[in-house]
C-alpha cells in the first residue's frame, strides 16, 4: 500500500520527502501513519530498483526552504505504478483502503481500467455484503444452537456488528457506483 502511495503522488509531481510524508500521513491518518524510517526504507529502495530519482528542484511545484531529497517517479516507476493500480488480489483484507488510494488516482488509468477497478471494487463490496448475509441466515436457520445466547449481549452484539458491517459495505457500494458513474459521464463529455 505504501509503495502504491508514494508512486501514485510522484505520478502527480516531484516532491520533497517531508512533502511525501506528510501528504502520505493525511492521507492515512489519523491512525495510521507511514513512519520516518518506514517511508525513508521504501524511498530508498524505489530508488535502488530505478522506480524513482532525484529531482531538479526548479521541477518542484512546491518550493520550500528546508534542505530535503527530492523525488520524482521514472518511466520503470510509471510501469510499476500501473501494475499496483491493476493488481486487485493482493492484499484483500485492505482492499477498501487500497481502493480509496486508487479511487483517487484513478485520472492515469484508461476508460476500460477505471472501469474494470471500479467494477471489481464494486463486486468486492457486493460479495463481502452477501458473506454476512450468508452468516446471519445461519443464525437464524439454527435455532437451536443460537436459543441458549440468544438474549445475550453476545449475541445481539455480534448481529449488531454484522448490521453495521453490512451499513458499512453498501455505503462503499453506493459511492463506487456513483463514481463509476461520473467517470462514465467524462468519458462521454470528452
Amino acid at each position: 500500500m505504501y509503495e502504491l502511495l508514494v508512486l501514485s503522488l510522484l505520478m502527480k509531481f516531484p516532491l520533497h520527502a517531508y512533502l511525501i510524508s506528510k501528504i502520505a500521513n493525511d492521507t492515512l491518518g489519523p491512525w495510521e501513519k507511514i513512519s520516518r524510517g518506514t517511508l525513508s526504507t521504501l524511498l530508498n529502495k524505489l530508488y535502488k530498483d530505478g522506480l524513482i530519482q532525484d529531482a531538479a528542484a526548479e521541477a518542484i511545484p512546491f518550493p520550500t526552504e528546508r534542505s530535503s531529497r527530492t523525488y520524482e517517479i521514472t518511466e520503470r516507476g510509471k510501469t510499476r505504478f500501473f501494475e499496483l493500480m491493476m493488481d486487485t488480489e493482493k492484499n484483500a483484507g485492505n482492499y477498501p483502503k487500497i481502493f480509496h488510494i486508487k479511487a483517487i488516482y484513478l485520472d492515469f488509468l484508461s476508460f476500460e481500467d477505471q472501469l474494470y477497478l471500479v467494477s471489481h471494487y464494486m463486486k468486492y463490496c457486493e460479495k463481502a455484503i452477501d458473506h454476512i448475509r450468508q452468516q446471519q441466515s445461519e443464525f437464524d436457520e439454527n435455532p437451536d444452537q443460537i436459543e441458549p445466547m440468544h438474549d445475550t449481549h453476545f449475541y445481539r452484539t455480534i448481529r449488531e456488528l454484522m448490521d453495521l458491517q453490512i451499513d458499512q459495505l453498501e455505503l462503499e457500494r453506493q459511492w463506487v457506483f456513483r463514481l463509476k458513474e461520473k467517470i462514465s459521464a467524462d468519458f462521454k463529455s470528452n
